[in-house]
């Protein structure tokens, strides 16, 4: 393959793989009207970045999914919930060439970072609802910025609307 049709190819695929997206997965059999209080657990982080690995990083997250939970009208307890919700980030560098033509091309490195939120029923290991959201950054500074966003984003879509 020549440069210049490699360069070409690299220019078409390259803004959709540094578009962020979102997946959401609900258990079909689940009855999500019958869930009304949810306990959060604390959150993990996997990167070498301190803008992500840090303790005031996961509060904010957790803030933003005790809010959207909230806002749907699900009550936050401490015993006896309905739902364990669990929550995990993680950011890795990734290196992405850009430039309009040999000459110009240089390597940038962006901050590619996964939050997933998971739902459980309590008292089972069966979840019931669980979100990823893909989000790539310039930076781990806006990275960590968005990631409460990005739960709010994914708890946009719970509970599930019913399919009929």
């Amino acid at each position: 393959m020549r440069p210049a049709d490699l360069f070409i190819l690299l220019l078409l695929i390259a803004p959709s793989l540094a578009a962020d997206s979102h997946h959401v997965e609900a258990d079909e059999k689940a009855d999500f009207s019958t869930f009304k209080t949810f306990v959060l657990r604390e959150g993990r982080a996997t990167s070498r970045k301190a803008e992500i690995n840090n303790a005031l990083t996961l509060k904010t997250i957790e803030d933003a999914i005790r809010a959207g939970l909230s806002a749907r009208g699900f009550t936050e307890i401490q015993d006896r919930a309905d739902l364990i919700v669990t929550f995990s980030v993680a950011e890795e560098p990734q290196r992405v060439v850009t430039g309009r033509g040999i000459r110009d091309m240089k390597a940038v490195s962006h901050s590619v970072g996964t939050l997933v939120i998971e739902m459980t029923k309590a008292g089972t290991t069966r979840v019931v609802w669980h979100g990823t959201y893909l989000d790539d950054e310039v930076n781990a500074s806006n990275l960590a910025k968005n990631l409460p966003k990005d739960a709010k984003k994914l708890l946009a879509e719970f509970p599930p609307k019913r399919k009929r």
